[in-house]
């Protein structure tokens, strides 16, 4: 239980050594807007009545609560919303209340829901009442349950945010509640002691599933470490700048979260990072994550996901940059992780025309197993119109949103992002996939906002999904408008009388029985031919296994030399059905090998070109 102390006022002295290297090849990441102090209201921006209105198969949204202006949630690194499997809870953190920016835009409040997002009440006090300054921004949230228990008093919630020290972002605030509703917070704000570094805009807040740690991260505003504090009890914090994490790590360039999550005691934080590596992808930036198996004490070197080796998904040759025509690069996405410790990343990749930053945009989900990384596209065909407006929230710097979320047995996954209509829209809403582990495929996009005349490019989604008992999954998803407004809206001037919502939404989808074992549990071991064959360049490979093993599906050459893999990965009992894009191979005939156990099954095919 959280001990009724407050914080008091810490510090945090760094040691940081700089090390020049030439990054003439290595792109920097975006600059955060910071909001202006004034600003004219859009002429997009119509005042249309007292709350947006969403199209007809657009979810029931709610609105939680009121911030004083739209920078709360201005960045696609957070994640305010949260919900708790285990006893049915839903919170949100975010910026101020109310109509009134000068005084309550800096305080950080928390809302939460005891049945199912329907109705919400706020915490008695901000979690940073006692800095009289308020200058907390972008916030983070998390519940720490790890006993998995029902009893809502036993659960724990935190929160994370940067803080505003001098007018830079010179120190880290974190404060919990003893459970949602309980009335009683402690927080406090850690300042650097050299002024002359300084943290940044994102500090993701995650908890372990095990153990009564919550943690939050914030890569260094002046190099590209990134620094971890830990708590048990929120009376004081211990704080590391692993090894691994050091600015050398990003080639002293930089880094941007995917965030962090817990699976089995162990701790995973994902970034899309500046490394080091050969025959990097353009940009030189590419996701990895890092594992800590002693609660953050110590971390694991990056594991990188390039997406390029993997044979479905190797036309996309480098990341969506989503805001075109500036200096930076603008990447965005997310990360979790299933029952057996494989981390999921979430990202948007390009396949390219020519030599420029145009082409065709995908959400991809990237998963390891057994150290090889696989992956799946969630969805092909994302515009780049709509993303650089500056009339949307947090100034056109979320970008694509794209966010997981796995129920708690880990059984489902589900992916939330935006994007627009079509590809030429100026407007984005809210969409969402799902599909069944462990190697289901993508369900068909659902539009979760249906609103053409409003531009909801700043949603978030909570991390685990709601397991409703009857085959059906509840996913909570965050967005925020001004009320009263549609199309492009204020970022500035006009939200003192017309503040913005803050709204969550409940997406309850059913996925199909039997994905992956549409006849039941097979009886037999069994490869089947593909089909089409001959084929160019795609075609259909199914097969069977009677029961859980450990599973390879390889391509060779003639030659015997190996030239794709398609799976590598412990799978449960079933039939199943991928796939298989040849189109960076040439024309010939070539050899499939399935291996499960110690069953073993070849088959020829031919591509034709």
């Amino acid at each position: 239980m959280l001990k009724r102390t407050l914080f008091l006022l810490a510090s945090v002295t760094l040691v940081v050594s700089l090390q020049a290297q030439n990054k003439s090849e290595v792109a920097q990441k975006a600059p955060l807007k910071v909001e202006p102090a004034t600003e004219t209201v859009s002429s997009q921006a119509h005042l249309t009545g007292s709350v947006p209105t969403f199209g007809p198969s657009a979810l029931n949204w709610v609105v939680v609560d009121t911030m004083g202006n739209c920078y709360g949630p201005a960045i696609g690194a957070l994640n305010p919303l949260a919900f708790d499997p285990w006893t049915n809870t839903v919170i949100i953190a975010h910026r101020g209340g109310g109509t009134s920016p000068a005084t309550l835009g800096g305080k950080i409040y928390y809302n939460y829901s005891t049945d199912k997002g329907a109705t919400w009440a706020r915490g008695e006090q901000a979690f940073n009442e006692s800095n009289s300054a308020y200058n907390g921004r972008y916030p983070s949230m998390t519940f720490n349950n790890p006993t998995h228990g029902n009893n809502i008093e036993n659960v724990l919630i935190g929160a994370s945010w940067p803080e505003l020290v001098n007018g830079a972002f010179g120190g880290v605030g974190a404060g919990a509640d003893e459970y949602p509703g309980a009335g009683f917070t402690v927080s406090s704000i850690y300042v650097n002691a050299d002024s002359s570094i300084l943290y940044s805009s994102q500090v993701p807040t995650f908890a372990s599933d095990t153990e009564a740690f919550t943690f939050w991260a914030s890569d260094n505003g002046t190099d590209a470490a990134i620094h971890l504090w830990r708590t048990s009890d929120f009376t004081g914090a211990d704080f590391y700048t692993p090894e691994t994490w050091n600015s050398a790590k990003f080639q002293d360039n930089g880094n941007i979260t995917l965030g962090g999550a817990a699976q089995g005691g162990n701790l995973y934080y994902a970034v899309i990072g500046s490394f080091e590596m050969q025959n990097a992808p353009q940009s030189g930036w590419i996701p990895g994550y890092s594992k800590s198996t002693d609660n953050g004490v110590t971390w694991s070197d990056w594991s990188l996901a390039d997406w390029r080796n993997v044979p479905a998904l190797s036309k996309y040759d480098r990341l969506f940059d989503y805001i075109k025509g500036d200096t930076y690069i603008s990447y965005v996405g997310d990360m979790n992780v299933d029952k057996d410790g494989n981390p999921h990343l979430l990202f948007c990749v390009t396949d390219t025309i020519g030599d420029n930053n145009s082409g065709t945009n995908a959400l991809i989900e990237m998963y390891e197993v057994n150290g090889t990384w696989t992956g799946k596209v969630v969805y092909e065909g994302i515009g780049d119109s709509s993303y650089t407006h500056l009339d949307g929230p947090g100034l056109g710097q979320v970008g694509p949103a794209a966010f997981l979320s796995f129920d708690k047995d880990k059984n489902v996954v589900a992916a939330t992002w935006n994007m627009p209509r079509t590809l030429t829209d100026s407007l984005v809403d809210v969409y969402g996939s799902y599909r069944v582990l462990p190697d289901g495929d993508w369900s068909t996009p659902v539009n979760l906002t249906d609103s053409p005349g409003m531009n909801e490019n700043a949603n978030h989604a909570a991390p685990y999904l709601q397991t409703n008992g009857d085959g059906s999954y509840t996913a909570y998803v965050f967005i925020n408008y001004p009320l009263g407004y549609d199309g492009y809206f204020p970022n500035g001037a006009g939200y003192e009388t017309q503040p913005t919502g803050v709204y969550v939404g409940a997406w309850t989808f059913t996925p199909p029985t039997g994905i992956n074992d549409p006849a039941g549990t097979p009886s037999e071991f069994v490869l089947s031919q593909n089909y089409p064959n001959p084929f160019n360049p795609t075609t259909a490979i199914k097969f069977s296994v009677p029961e859980r093993s450990d599973v390879s599906l390889k391509v060779f050459d003639m030659l015997g030399r190996e030239v794709a893999t398609l799976v590598n990965e412990v799978k449960e009992a079933g039939s199943y059905e991928l796939n298989f894009d040849a189109s960076a191979l040439a024309s010939g005939t070539y050899i499939y090998k399935l291996t499960a156990g110690n069953n073993v099954q070849t088959k020829k095919m031919v591509l034709l070109k």
